[in-house]
């Protein structure tokens, strides 16, 4: 039996601990145990240590080609899939003790607002024609699986062209109402960048960017709602507020003003969100929403930044807009999490 085999079997078998933990990630590392991300907590998975060469020889399976790549980068991300029905995104990296891999489980069943307990109010966003929609949280906060159920959504109800540009795919969407088209960072396509300005050629109606990085992204996604798409991306920010702020300042000093007007004119919503442990034992979100309103523009056209959590608490009723703040008020009334933890997150 090759090593490559035994190598694949040990993960196998790692993988399928993890998932019957009901666990998120799973750590590998040098001269280490096997640890998972249960809930909110890393745990001990596996008394099991993995060595330097075990380490380095399942770093060359999972990498692949790529393998001299990555050692120039120093950095790799990919996908590995268990069987059908469970995949999980990869990310290899340096460190002190030589290497360490992040398996995050993606589920191929993908789940609808409802049952991932979303607010309602995000089914309008899977309506929408054109405009601008960014997802925004930290790593391991659900900005993936909440972008994905909007665009399953959208796939399931309308006859929609949808293109996806990656890094890596994640959750894998079959063609229903709609055709779905998904691009791979460094597998199909060289950048976001490049990738959106090829979508333009391909006659879209929704376009979902994995994540904006840079100003060239920045710039080819304003475009591409200027000229009547719908697009999609996932911002890492906290909040509406530091959203508007980040993507503004991607832009030159010089540009500002004219990212501020198309922002102001195309941006539909920014939802916001963290995962927080319920009384239950289940992980649900928070949910900060900035839908689009005439004041909303105005502040944002304005330079009024720091105006937008008022007017998101303003507007509650006329726009289904809600602060952080009132959604984890909103859990606490429920009985879904403690008060203590209502004001932890606040």
């Amino acid at each position: 039996m090759s090593i490559t085999h035994n190598l694949e079997q040990k993960l196998n078998a790692w993988l399928t601990l993890l998932i019957e933990a009901e666990g998120a990630d799973l750590h590998i590392k040098s001269d280490s145990q096997i640890r998972a991300r249960v809930k909110s907590e890393i745990v001990l998975l596996s008394n099991e240590k993995i060595d330097a060469k075990t380490i380095e020889a399942l770093v060359k399976m999972l990498t692949g080609d790529s393998y001299e790549k990555f050692r120039e980068e120093k950095e790799y991300d990919g996908a590995y899939a268990l069987d059908q029905q469970y995949r999980f995104r990869v990310n290899i990296f340096m460190h002190l003790g030589g290497y360490a891999i992040a398996f995050r489980l993606i589920p191929s069943y993908i789940r609808t607002i409802e049952e991932l307990n979303l607010p309602t109010a995000l089914h309008k966003l899977a309506h929408l024609r054109r405009g601008l929609v960014l997802v925004t949280g930290t790593t391991g906060s659900g900005k993936s699986t909440t972008l994905a159920s909007l665009i399953e959504e959208v796939n399931k109800t309308y006859s929609r062209h949808i293109i996806t540009i990656e890094d890596p795919i994640e959750y894998v969407h079959a063609d229903a109402d709609s055709i779905v088209e998904q691009r791979e960072l460094g597998l199909h396509t060289n950048s976001f960048a490049r990738a959106l300005r090829a979508a333009m050629r391909e006659d879209p109606d929704v376009i979902v960017v994995g994540e904006i990085r840079d100003l060239a992204t920045a710039e080819s996604i304003l475009q591409a709602v200027n000229t009547g798409h719908l697009v999609f991306s996932t911002v890492h920010t906290l909040d509406a507020r530091e959203t508007v702020d980040r993507l503004i300042a991607i832009f030159p000093t010089e540009e500002q003003n004219r990212v501020r007007e198309t922002l102001a004119s195309t941006l539909e919503a920014v939802i916001s969100q963290r995962l927080i442990e319920g009384i239950g034992g289940q992980m649900l979100p928070a949910v900060e929403m900035m839908f689009k309103s005439p004041q909303i523009q105005e502040l944002i056209r304005n330079k009024r930044d720091n105006e937008i959590p008022d007017a998101i608490e303003k507007e509650g009723i006329s726009f289904d807009s809600i602060t952080f703040n009132r959604a984890l008020f909103n859990l606490a009334l429920d009985e879904k999490i403690t008060e203590e933890q209502a004001y932890q997150y606040a």
